[in-house]
């Protein structure tokens, strides 16, 4: 058997070593797969509701600049998710449709208004589900936070759109945590 020195060794198996990750990231990059680890299930899915205001449920501590009308500082608002296309647009809910959870928002106002800016942080209650958190300043999308239940780690952001004025569509944008988190 002939005898190999150690820098021989060496310089062919780093040799080995750059080939082969030449080629593994090729082949890599042609694949493109989202990584996960195992057992954990695939969040990434966008799902649609209704939100419609519960006007009587909101609170302030403030007294509000004029009729229908939000006043600045400390707020609470509070409504119902139904399915998608489930309410009108002044928020009563269609024939037939399907509350599937609660709304509450612990807020504060610094833009009143009949449509009013704000910081929020927001609690999606789905029956049987969870508990979706998300938070921002609320413009026309906020960050998902956190949840529990099906939306455990999930990560993402909530997008709103007016259905009237009593009532929102939300597009609520899933992905799944990140190896590491």
């Amino acid at each position: 058997m002939e005898r190999v020195s150690r820098r021989n060794l060496l310089a062919a198996g780093s040799g080995a070593a750059v080939a082969s990750a030449l080629v593994g990231a090729t082949t890599a990059s042609a694949q493109v797969r989202p990584t996960r680890p195992p057992g954990q299930p695939l969040l990434e899915r966008i799902e649609r509701y209704a939100l419609a205001f519960n006007f009587p449920g909101f609170d302030t501590l403030r007294q509000p600049p004029g009729p229908n009308q939000a006043p600045t500082g400390p707020a609470y608002f509070a409504g119902s998710l139904w399915e998608d296309g489930g309410v009108g647009p002044d928020g009563t809910p269609a024939s037939g449709a399907k509350q599937v959870g609660t709304y509450r928002s612990f807020a504060w106002v610094f833009v009143p208004g009949t449509v009013p800016q704000f910081a929020a942080v927001h609690s999606l209650d789905f029956f049987g589900r969870g508990q979706l958190i998300a938070s921002g300043v609320t413009d026309s999308s906020v960050a998902v936070t956190g949840g529990t239940g099906d939306f455990q780690g999930a990560r993402g952001e909530i997008r709103m759109a007016t259905i009237g004025a009593s009532a929102l569509t939300l597009e609520i944008d899933l992905i799944a945590p990140s190896i590491g988190r």
